[in-house]
């Protein structure tokens, strides 16, 4: 898939589709959605996105964070976290993973463009 596409990552569907609505306005192709590890994993290995939006807290066995571990190793996506976590702990496990953004909940259009734009970038 081109870089242009993107996968979201996020527990809560409404703030999934809302984030979806911003991009898809922002000229951006919105690929898919997935609420938690095992269903971000399934459908990220058949799509193949040019890059991941990754809720840090999401439910069930891995959180985002390992999640996106676990993308990059199999795929080389990358991973631009979006989470309303500052925690110092998450921060250093999140880097850890070596993401190409971190955005803090909640956040700007400006935000949201500028960080993806610099994560397609690099």
């Amino acid at each position: 898939m081109p870089a242009e596409t993107i996968f979201i990552v996020e527990d809560n569907p409404v703030i999934a589709d809302l984030i979806s609505w911003r991009l898809t306005e922002m000229g951006y192709k919105v690929v898919g959605a997935a609420e938690d590890s095992t269903e971000a994993l399934e459908r990220i290995e058949k799509i193949q996105p040019g890059l991941v939006l990754m809720d840090i807290n999401l439910p069930g066995e891995r959180d985002g964070i390992e999640t996106a571990q676990e993308i990059s190793t199999r795929y080389n996506i990358p991973i631009v976290y979006i989470s309303s976590v500052l925690d110092s702990d998450v921060m250093e496990r999140a880097k850890k993973t070596k993401p190409r953004g971190y955005i803090v909940k909640p956040f700007t259009d400006n935000q949201l463009k500028a960080t993806i734009e610099m994560a397609m970038q690099a």
